[in-house]
């Protein structure tokens, strides 16, 4: 694995995700194995741990990603590995429904902790690596929860 670039990068920061999907209203999402995450609803925690996730994209800012030219270019990356954990339950929304647009479910917020490696090779030219700290993590919102929509509404 690269050493991360210490002192950032000279392009700034850096936006990994895996694009928008051609002719649907999916963004930023992507297939994980199973098994790769764990839900419990009872002890208010979850889990996710994934590694060599490479369907994902730098994009170098989040604008640069609703950008159907990418400006500032887009270049295939790697998350080497990410581990988000969702704990410290501070408030439940339980039997939320919205019948219209068929979606319903109870969901947790939470405060939650991510570790995260990602990488942009070298043969693009620019060979970034990003490594973060969970200790230093700050998060103005989490969530987890269950839910289910569409055709599973019911």
């Amino acid at each position: 694995m690269t050493p991360a670039t210490p002192h950032g990068s000279p392009l700034g920061f850096h936006s990994y995700d895996p694009g928008i999907g051609a002719g649907s209203l999916l963004f930023w999402g992507t297939p994980y194995p199973v098994g790769s995450a764990e839900v419990d609803i009872d002890g208010g925690t979850a889990e996710l741990h994934v590694h060599n996730v490479c369907s994902v994209f730098d994009v170098f800012k989040v604008p640069n990603s609703f950008d159907p030219t990418h400006a500032l270019g887009i270049f295939s990356a790697v998350i080497n590995s990410m581990k988000i954990e969702w704990s410290g339950v501070t408030r439940s929304v339980l039997g939320f429904s919205d019948a219209t647009n068929k979606f319903r479910g109870d969901f947790f917020e939470c405060s939650a902790t991510i570790a995260v490696s990602a990488t942009t090779p070298k043969d693009t030219g620019h060979g970034f690596h990003f490594e973060s700290d969970p200790a230093t993590t700050r998060t103005n919102f989490a969530q987890f929860g269950t839910e289910h929509n569409g055709v599973f509404f019911s």
